[in-house]
């Protein structure tokens, strides 16, 4: 990747902000509900932790998350999506015509984490000293894409895989999505310091915007480009390459026979020369860039890079990851990501107290008087 041209964010207040997530959740969703509170054993960590009321069933994370976005959830076909970005203004996208896309595709949908290596995080929890200050990129990644599972019901999988002998870790991308594929009717593949930028957007309208069809086995978007390092990112041919970090995989007709042969690429079978990309940069999105996707031409989807890849601050090619963000560096922004995500959500409920006087919370003076 190229070098990003923008400042480091302060992480100052990052700890302070994401400690209180669950407290504002577990505190909002006790006045939302006649309920109480279910006290814990000072000595556990209990991580399905629970909210009763008489008469109703405990709600358990994956249903307050559920509950949490609820309200800021946009439909698969809403006609415009706006938000607020870096520079503070409102923008404004529109679905085109007809959108294909207009159900929720839940259970149909996996969103996959692939990984050779445990989580830090969970070593850390196992030896009861798990701290979100120490929380790395790997596990901020994927922690943000579970919760992104859960706020619109698609099905979720970590995977562990053993590393090749012969080649890169990330040579181990094809075979895993061609192991699941046949479950589903899309697979979403994110390295773990590549995120979704508005969690309460669904898959299936960005589906809608970038017009992906039935044909289109695979999804990527382009890497930067840079006309003074031409050579960087660019294929033998000169073209950009695509970027494995995130991946849109739709089960059709040509998608396990591309996989195979992107699997089998460094053999030398159908591709010779492949097994160059063994272990030198990009691995498995190298050969996919010199190869694969000229055999499946009519079949690869190419994203912008401004839209699925980098992150603010990065100029070339303006790959500011307008719906989904790939860290190339500063990797522990992914946590600055998550965090805004939560808060917005947790804010929103709090907002609404205050603006509506719910439970009267607001009392007006009409007279500055000290009391008779």
């Amino acid at each position: 990747m190229l070098p990003t041209t923008g400042p480091r964010g302060p992480l100052f207040g990052l700890a302070v902000s994401a400690g209180c997530v669950l407290i504002f959740v577990f505190g909002f969703l006790a006045w939302q509900h006649p309920s109480q509170l279910s006290s814990f054993p000072k000595s556990t960590t209990h991580v399905e932790m629970t909210v009763t009321s008489e008469g109703n069933p405990k709600l358990g994370i994956h249903e307050i998350i559920r509950q949490l976005y609820q309200p800021l959830k946009i439909a698969p076909d809403e006609s415009t999506f706006s938000f607020i970005g870096e520079d503070l203004n409102l923008t404004s996208l529109s679905l085109p015509f007809l959108p294909r896309y207009r159900k929720p595709m839940g259970k149909d949908v996996l969103i996959l984490d692939l990984e050779t290596r445990p989580l830090q995080s969970t070593e850390d929890f196992n030896n009861g000293v798990f701290d979100w200050r120490k929380l790395n990129h790997v596990s901020g990644g994927v922690f943000s894409h579970y919760i992104y599972s859960l706020i619109h019901g698609y099905d979720y999988k970590f995977v562990r895989a053993h590393e090749f002998e012969d080649r890169h870790a990330t040579w181990i991308k094809p075979s895993a999505l061609a192991q699941h594929i046949r479950d589903y009717k899309f697979i979403v593949f994110l390295d773990a310091d590549a995120t979704f930028r508005f969690h309460h957007l669904p898959l299936e309208w960005m589906f809608n915007y970038w017009k992906i069809e039935p044909h289109h086995s695979v999804t990527m978007a382009l890497d930067p480009w840079d006309p003074e390092a031409p050579d960087y990112n660019a294929d033998r041919f000169n073209r950009t390459y695509t970027n494995t970090g995130f991946m849109v995989v739709q089960n059709n007709d040509h998608t396990m026979k591309m996989l195979k042969d992107w699997h089998e690429c460094p053999d030398d079978t159908r591709y010779k020369g492949c097994s160059e990309w063994k272990f030198p940069k990009f691995h498995e999105q190298s050969a996919f860039g010199e190869y694969i996707r000229y055999d499946y031409e009519d079949h690869v989807k190419e994203l912008p890079c401004a839209e699925a890849n980098g992150f603010p601050g990065v100029e070339v090619s303006n790959c500011q990851g307008k719906y989904v963000r790939h860290y190339w560096f500063e990797k522990d922004k992914i946590k600055e990501d998550l965090q805004q995500n939560l808060m917005n959500a947790i804010t929103l409920p709090i907002q609404r107290i205050f603006a509506e006087n719910v439970g009267g919370v607001i009392f007006e003076q009409k007279e500055n008087n000290l009391p008779s």
